[in-house]
């Protein structure tokens, strides 16, 4: 008996010490997605642009946010810190042939705030009635815990 007590006393501290590294793992992983939420509060992103082979994705964004907020090119390229597509480029084989999101990174959250403005402002009618009946069912998966955005 005193080896089986042996046993099990081992057994009880390995579980007690895997349950406190599963605290502290769960504590860190909060701790970071706080800090990748974060950074990327002043980040937009861009769905639907066409691909294209050698693209300035930098110069192209620019080109459409001076259409969206009445600032300055100078001031655009000064407060766009970066531009890029998320993930890799699909062969012709695998493509959904549909383009690959582009995140716009501003160093100024003002502007970024007054992008986002605008082009919520200006759905047409079609697009807002059809997120108004939506909207509906995005909040019952934001209360089931399986929405976070929408876009």
């Amino acid at each position: 008996m005193d080896n089986q007590t042996e046993l099990l006393k081992g057994i009880e501290k390995r579980i007690e010490a895997n349950t406190v590294a599963i605290d502290v793992n769960k504590k860190a992983t909060s701790e970071l997605q706080s800090t990748i939420n974060h950074q990327q509060k002043g980040n937009l992103r861009v769905t639907g642009l066409p691909e294209k082979d050698d693209e300035n994705m930098r110069e192209t964004i620019i080109g459409i946010l001076t259409k969206v907020i009445p600032v300055s090119v100078d001031r655009l390229r000064e407060t766009v810190d970066t531009v890029h597509r998320l993930g890799q480029r699909a062969s012709a084989a695998t493509s959904n042939n549909l383009p690959r999101a582009v995140i716009i990174q501003f160093g100024m959250r003002t502007v970024r705030d007054e992008v986002w403005k605008k082009s919520k402002e200006d759905f047409s009618k079609e697009d807002r009635l059809a997120r108004t009946k939506l909207w509906p069912l995005v909040q019952e998966a934001r209360s089931r815990g399986l929405l976070h955005v929408f876009m």
